[in-house]
């Protein structure tokens, strides 16, 4: 969750060079989109490069771990919102499989000191930060 930027973003594309089938969720369609953009670049080169590359029997991690198949899935969906969270996890079953690892990165950052906080802002914040944990999960 949380993929569209910071470091959803970044466990997105260390995923994507580990030859993770990833499952990308943020609330923005649009950067998250980006993500996926960004991670099937790393897959294409990591395809041409082991096109490139002789094969060696025995070689390890290469002969362990996949060069094709590798996709990317987004999904975009408000972990803020339960509801919004049960139907998106119910897609990716029936679109992708079950989930073995799962990141749940998606947060809000106020800005504002607590006192200074409008009363909407600490719902959606203790939403996302914290009840989106249990739904996701």
């Amino acid at each position: 969750t949380g993929a569209g930027s910071g470091l959803g973003r970044l466990f997105a594309l260390e995923f994507a060079r580990r030859r993770a089938l990833l499952v990308l969720w943020d609330i923005n369609t649009q950067s998250n989109e980006e993500t996926a953009g960004m991670v099937r670049y790393i897959y294409r080169e990591m395809a041409e490069a082991a096109a490139a590359a002789p094969r060696v029997a025995g070689d390890g991690e290469k002969d362990a771990l996949p060069h094709c198949n590798l996709q990317v899935y987004t999904y975009t969906c408000d972990v803020g919102k339960r509801e919004n969270v049960y139907l998106t996890a119910e897609r990716v079953r029936k679109e992708v499989g079950e989930v073995s690892v799962l990141v749940n990165n998606a947060g809000v950052v106020s800005g504002h000191h607590l006192l200074e906080c409008p009363d909407e802002l600490i719902e959606r914040t203790m939403m996302v930060n914290c009840h989106a944990h249990f739904w996701v999960t």
